[in-house]
């Protein structure tokens, strides 16, 4: 006989320190994100697929999430499914915390030379799209892919820059 979700789910909680307040861990699988991951439940291949813990943490305590709405975390620990820690909330409301914990991706931190991962200059861009070589040789030149060379080449990417 199988085990409910509530149970398949609590067995896999790290409950860490004594502190009431404290994050309690995921320990199952994890989303390529770090956001913990459970299966569903019912026969593999019968359209069983995964849900998120903390959407679970949330459902199983207070009860069904409303449309529209996402689970957000106080503690910002993606993998944290204490229900003291998780509220609902918009997109918006989602995207203002992800902002205001300095959250968001590199893109939204700068572009071009302000991006903080950033191994080419303007000008390297600007010589890059006037050069007759190959990608690949362009891409040993400057030390980046030759997939990286091609976008630039086709403005996929430092397309905003003449």
């Amino acid at each position: 006989m199988s085990r409910s979700l509530k149970e398949r789910f609590w067995a896999k909680v790290a409950f860490i320190g004594a502190e009431p307040d404290a994050c309690w861990e995921w320990r199952g699988t994890k989303h390529y994100k770090g956001y913990g991951q459970i299966g569903k439940g019912g026969k593999l291949g019968s359209g069983g697929h995964m849900l998120y813990a903390h959407r679970v943490a949330w459902e199983l305590t207070n009860g069904p999430i409303p449309e529209g709405m996402q689970v957000l975390h106080h503690c910002d620990n993606p993998i944290c499914v204490n229900p003291a820690h998780l509220f609902l909330g918009t997109p918006a409301d989602n995207s203002a915390d992800m902002v205001a914990k300095h959250r968001q991706s590199f893109v939204s931190r700068g572009r071009g030379e302000a991006h903080p991962g950033v191994k080419l200059s303007e000008q390297d861009v600007r010589d890059i799209r006037k050069s007759l070589n190959s990608s690949t040789v362009l891409g040993r030149m400057y030390g980046v892919t030759r997939q990286n060379i091609t976008r630039i080449k086709q403005r996929k990417t430092w397309g905003w820059l003449a």
